[in-house]
């Protein structure tokens, strides 16, 4: 059997275990819903001629919620909307050419969508799984050409690396990148991952003037103390839990704190979370570790 029957029968045998299969398309599951913005969308890029097609070849969607689309700043909502290359790109990038059932998922997978990119999941040891970021919420929609799986955030394609997103924010993180290179920890971040990097402001770095003179002058002391700030693996926020404990790259630990008054993680606030790049996600933090 070629692995699209075997994929296919798979897929029929978990539905039939499940349930009769739910004989809508995608797209009508979505008018459905009354998912308008999603829909919308599809409409406007013609991708609606696939996901209407009962025949079509079965494929995953990642579906965003009515709130995931409200997460967006109002320019990039209307950027969207006003430039359907840019959405429909977007949107394929939300769509799998094979049937993904969420129980299958294995930490570290990885699909291909249909911009021709890889895809990523996580499942953390809370249970949650996440897609690029986005949160799995639900359960399998099993439709006559596919699977729908709703998500939490949109999945936009990342313009930068760990390394260049500090390089090109300089507003906020001058100091952080100018260490980074003198560390040799710069390249590291550019080429290798996936990462997770707490990343101090530059007036964290303000309050430890007198420290961070004699770092300056010690590059492994430097490389050592930038490496705590940075642990293997994408580590969103949805997969930090009270308590928790994270390995950084220098061999030592860092607690992650959560209560009602926000996240912590070895004793400094995160102040901006989840920013996405290519090889990994950016933690914002008021403190150097």
């Amino acid at each position: 059997m070629t692995g699209h029957v075997i994929l296919l029968s798979v897929f029929l045998l978990m539905t039939s275990c499940q349930g009769q299969l739910d004989s809508r398309t995608i797209m009508t599951y979505l008018q459905d819903e009354g998912l308008t913005t999603l829909s919308g969308f599809i409409f406007g890029t013609g991708l609606d001629g696939l996901l209407s097609n009962p025949n079509a070849p079965a494929m995953t969607l990642f579906a965003p919620t009515e709130d995931a689309w409200k997460k967006l700043a109002s320019n990039e909502l209307v950027g969207l909307a006003t430039n359907s290359t840019a959405l429909k790109f977007v949107l394929q990038g939300h769509l799998v050419d094979q049937v993904v059932l969420s129980q299958y998922v294995r930490d570290q997978d990885t699909k291909t969508n249909f911009q021709g990119e890889q895809v990523r999941f996580r499942v953390y040891p809370n249970g949650v799984k996440t897609v690029n970021g986005a949160q799995l919420i639900g359960k399998d929609i099993s439709l006559a050409n596919g699977v729908v799986h709703m998500i939490d955030d949109i999945i936009l394609p990342t313009e930068y690396n760990v390394g260049e997103y500090i390089a090109q924010r300089d507003s906020d993180f001058k100091d952080l990148f100018g260490l980074l290179v003198l560390g040799r920890l710069f390249g590291v971040l550019e080429t290798g991952g996936p990462f997770t990097l707490f990343a101090p402001v530059d007036s964290a770095f303000d309050a430890i003037q007198s420290t961070l003179t004699s770092l300056v002058s010690d590059r492994d002391a430097l490389a050592k103390v930038l490496k705590h700030h940075v642990v293997a693996d994408d580590w969103w926020s949805v997969g930090l839990t009270d308590g928790m404990v994270l390995t950084t790259l220098d061999g030592g630990n860092l607690t992650v704190a959560i209560d009602s008054t926000g996240v912590r993680v070895g004793g400094a606030t995160v102040t901006e979370a989840d920013i996405a790049t290519s090889n990994g996600v950016v933690h914002v933090i008021d403190t150097v570790l």
